[in-house]
């Protein structure tokens, strides 16, 4: 390992200051300038590609933040960006950061050291290559409501919730979290997903709708907390009143002068926030949060491994044209009580009819796999196929993959099955993202299908009204010869 990343000095936290308090930069002017010197002050030598203008520019203090400019993301948007370049992609490059052809953080070759912290200390990722969008207007709620699963109309401001984006035939698009905002919602969707999921949005948008979406993402970085010691990282930064709050929960604080978005949650089961913030602090927090004792830089190659055992579906992989968002396991994120909305009246068909026929699952295996791979029974019956894979530090190997769920016309319950893939031997698991049930306030809705007919049942009942139809039709062909031949008869004699 490289010494430098094992022994990167301890950096003191600058707060995240509520924009109404008494603490950092929006105590006073004159105090503010002083903990902005401090906090730029280890970033001096860092500026020779700044040039000396921008650079005596940066070191001036910036003014305090007042609490009536900063209402929500707005405040962030309408700053202007600044012209530094990537000092963020810098400062990272300085803690042994690979990256990657688009400029995404692979690792920072400390693979173990990051899955270990991760599991029982803190981490920090940086996910600013994920989708940020912003849609404004008074009809922002209810216009997302109509295009995704989740009950976003329910949500004030300061909450927040997955939902997901579904096709007509309730098939994956994309699991997305939305924060409702004083003036607009943040929504935030998977890396190369903005694009396509902002043209959907704007292909269902009328002027009656009086919404306006725009991708924020190129003037806002985002990284996530996550670990056990991740509330205490966040009180080390002063920002820990939102710590323990119900997910989705976010609040604006303020770091040097600019707005903060601090959201329970970082996108992986377990304890974690999101930190969004204009681009111009984003080398500032980035260094502030990493410095923190021990707390390691993550990049996405651990954060896959994360994702895989925690059972986080991927656009490309598990959500896809192929899935609905019931067999992806994400109930959690899915209303079916809210009314009308694209993909609704499939999703409540399937689950009326209990007819989810395969389910999202994990694998522990005894040796590696590769995405492809049939998952066999013990009987040798083709389950499903792997869609992710892949090995950890510790010499794990884990994967998700789509499983038929029913044997004989009933669903099963698949934890624990003894199964193989790749010549590898292994068992299924059920991981911690994934649900089976809706959410407390959708039981009322789920109550049809609790106790669903049984579908050999169904079969047979549907084969029985088949049969009677063909037999009523077969009486009705037969009386319609007889009568024909009769009235033949007739006219032959009548001739």
């Amino acid at each position: 390992m490289h010494q430098a990343c094992c022994t990167r000095p301890v950096v003191a936290a600058a707060p995240l200051a509520r924009p109404q308090g008494a603490l950092c930069c929006t105590r006073a002017a004159q105090q503010h300038g002083r903990v902005v010197c401090k906090l730029n002050a280890p970033l001096r030598q860092q500026e020779p590609r700044w040039g000396a203008a921008r650079a005596a520019r940066r070191r001036l203090p910036r003014p305090p933040a007042a609490a009536a400019e900063l209402p929500d993301l707005d405040a962030l948007l309408e700053a202007g960006v600044p012209e530094i370049g990537g000092d963020l992609a810098d400062v990272q490059a300085q803690q042994n950061a690979v990256f990657d052809d688009a400029g995404v953080v692979v690792h920072f070759r400390n693979d173990s050291r990051a899955m270990h912290a991760l599991e029982h200390a803190a981490v920090v990722v940086d996910r600013s290559h994920w989708g940020r969008l912003r849609l404004a207007g008074e009809g922002r709620l209810a216009f997302l409501h109509g295009q995704s699963t989740a009950n976003l109309t329910a949500l004030s401001p300061g909450q927040g919730c997955d939902t997901v984006f579904v096709t007509p035939q309730g098939r994956c698009i994309d699991l997305a979290t939305v924060y409702a905002q004083g003036s607009g919602a943040l929504v935030l969707v998977s890396p190369g997903m903005a694009t396509a999921v902002r043209q959907r949005l704007e292909k269902h948008l009328f002027p009656a709708d009086k919404v306006q979406v725009s991708d924020v993402g190129p003037r806002t970085c985002m990284f996530s907390l996550l670990g056990p010691q991740a509330d205490a990282v966040l009180r080390q930064l002063q920002a820990g009143d939102v710590a323990g709050a119900a997910y989705g929960s976010h609040t604006l604080l303020s770091f040097a002068g600019k707005p903060v978005i601090v959201a329970v949650g970082g996108g992986l089961p377990g304890t974690g926030y999101t930190l969004i913030a204009d681009e111009s602090v984003g080398a500032d927090l980035w260094r502030i949060m990493t410095a923190q004792e021990g707390v390691e830089p993550m990049g996405t190659a651990c954060w896959e491994m994360a994702r895989v055992m925690a059972g986080r579906p991927a656009v490309g992989s598990e959500l896809t044209d192929d899935y609905t968002a019931l067999d992806a396991g994400l109930y959690g994120a899915v209303s079916l009580q809210k009314g009308c909305y694209v993909g609704q009246e499939t999703l409540a068909k399937v689950h009326n009819l209990d007819a989810v026929r395969q389910q999202l699952w994990g694998l522990e295996m005894e040796a590696p796999c590769v995405v492809g791979d049939p998952v066999l029974a013990a009987d040798g019956r083709q389950l499903g196929a792997i869609t992710s894979y892949i090995d950890t530090p510790s010499g794990q190997h884990r994967a998700l993959a789509y499983l038929k769920c029913r044997v004989e016309g009933r669903q099963v319950d698949l934890e624990g099955t003894a199964v193989s893939a790749g010549g590898s031997r292994g068992r299924v698991v059920l991981p911690p993202f994934l649900s089976r049930g809706f959410p407390a306030g959708e039981q009322e809705a789920a109550a049809p299908a609790a106790a669903p007919a049984p579908a050999a049942q169904d079969d047979a009942e549907a084969a029985a009204r088949r049969a009677q139809k063909l037999a009523e039709m077969q009486a009705r062909l037969a009386a319609y010869q007889a009568t024909a031949q009769q009235q033949q008869q007739q006219q032959q004699g009548t001739e």
